[in-house]
């Protein structure tokens, strides 16, 4: 492991600090701009979709590039054979409008796909990868910023991870294989989007729990239900010796945002990386951009149409295997989001956050285990997870009504997984019971995905 220390200290990344405190100096002091009196709910959506040919097999950045030219909603991602799309953001009348939202730009894209011979691929994972031979893609920041993880990354991160089959994690190139799906929600103003970010990292381990769907890497079932933030968390593991004790950060939070200026201040003391000074004007978007939480708060300006946005991000759910069951997510999170902060039943303040040691544990036992564990419930109580999820889905029924959003069934596709399964066990059951047939790992891979669906 190099220096790290010494990288940090140097002019290059001082000099991106100090550009970095400026500019947040000059959003503080906007804060009135991004203040709203507007209640109503506006979200836009983010999808990674892995791409591979008709083999399964990633395709290369040129026909990436191809399938996206031209098509203003979808974008590069680190990896080679990915591609994100993106949602302008709306006020929701119903969670179907969230779908329609998604619906032709996803279809664009499958359009895209199968005029190359490819078709993407809705995954938490790229199972079919391996973690030596990622494709990453060209840009600058893609480059970089693996490679610099892999330079500093600390000697203790073991060769092997899981608990089935094992995958060496030491590679940071493994954020291209990754692929989750964010909702973003406006905040009304910078106290706002503090509490909706604490919300959302206290709610985002009973989203894992119930959605699941990174449970295979390199071809391997490595029997953890979401292995995308664990493997993220191992590969990118910049702890120094004397820091082994504090857990690793990637993802996680050791205590809850206390002000926009604490959340500020804790993206500062990440390494900038892409640190050059002809980078210095967006030192600050940059730091936000590898602030990996599972929640973080944006900042959107808009000059020209007078619009500042302080926008909250949700970062933990995995791809889903359809768009239906990736609306449902997203529809639980904004409901439980508007539950929790819902004035006629917690009062002015909203309902009281769990302690971060209980968020932390459930986070743990969520991404392992899904629904087979127990997870404490909003009240500190330690119940079977199938009971605490259901709670959380009455809430989220609940919360919906507060928000003015019509359910239009999408929250049962989430009570149907209490009984079904989640889609890491839905691809477990299709992928064994065609390896007990004979097929080979890469078909039974194929037939574990058909199987979620």
């Amino acid at each position: 492991m190099d220096d790290l220390e010494a990288v940090l200290e140097g002019e290059a990344e001082q000099s991106m600090r100090e550009a970095f405190e400026s500019q947040v100096q000059q959003l503080l002091g906007k804060e009135e701009l991004y203040s709203k009196s507007d209640e109503s709910v506006k979200v836009g959506l983010e999808t990674e979709y892995a791409v591979v040919d008709s083999e399964f097999e990633p395709i290369n950045h040129v026909v990436r590039d191809q399938m996206i030219e031209g098509l203003d909603f979808a974008d590069v991602e680190v990896g080679g054979s990915q591609v994100e799309i993106r949602t302008d953001p709306i006020n929701p009348g119903s969670l179907a409008d969230l779908e329609h939202q998604m619906q032709l730009p996803e279809q664009d894209l499958k359009d895209e796909a199968d005029a190359r011979g490819a078709k993407i691929i809705r995954s938490g994972t790229h199972p079919f990868v391996d973690f030596d031979n990622v494709p990453i893609s060209k840009e600058e920041k893609y480059q970089k910023v693996p490679n610099f993880h892999d330079r500093h990354r600390n000697g203790h991160v073991t060769d092997e991870f899981g608990v089935k089959e094992t995958v060496d994690p030491r590679n940071a190139d493994i954020a291209g294989v990754i692929n989750s799906t964010q909702t973003n929600i406006e905040a009304r103003g910078f106290e706002d989007a503090v509490d909706k970010a604490n919300y959302t990292y206290m709610i985002s381990p009973f989203m894992s729990a119930i959605s699941g769907n990174a449970r295979f890497a390199e071809g391997k079932d490595t029997g953890i239900s979401d292995v995308r933030m664990s493997l993220w968390e191992k590969s990118h593991d910049l702890r120094g010796d004397d820091q082994l004790d504090e857990g690793v950060d990637v993802g996680k939070l050791q205590s809850y945002y206390e002000s926009i200026t604490d959340y500020m201040d804790r993206v500062k003391q990440e390494p900038f990386i892409l640190n050059d000074e002809e980078k210095q004007h967006a030192a600050m978007d940059i730091g936000i951009g590898t602030f990996w939480k599972d929640s973080r708060i944006k900042f959107a300006e808009n000059q020209e149409e007078d619009r500042y946005d302080a926008i909250v991000e949700s970062r933990i759910v995995s791809t889903q295997p359809t768009l239906e069951e990736e609306v449902a997510m997203h529809g639980f999170f904004i409901a439980r989001i508007a539950h929790a902060q819902n004035e006629e039943i917690h009062g002015e303040s909203g309902v009281e956050l769990m302690s971060i040691e209980k968020v932390n544990r459930n986070r743990y036992s969520a991404m392992h285990n899904g629904l087979d564990t127990k997870l404490y419930d909003t009240e500190g109580e330690l119940q079977d997870a199938q009971e605490v999820l259901k709670q959380e889905l009455e809430k989220a029924e609940k919360g919906l009504e507060y928000a003015g959003i019509e359910d239009s069934g999408y929250i049962d596709v989430l009570y149907d997984r209490l009984d079904s399964g989640t889609p890491a066990e839905k691809m477990a059951e299709g992928f064994y019971n065609s390896r007990g047939q004979g097929k080979t790992r890469k078909e039974s891979l194929t037939k574990g995905l058909d199987n979620q669906v």
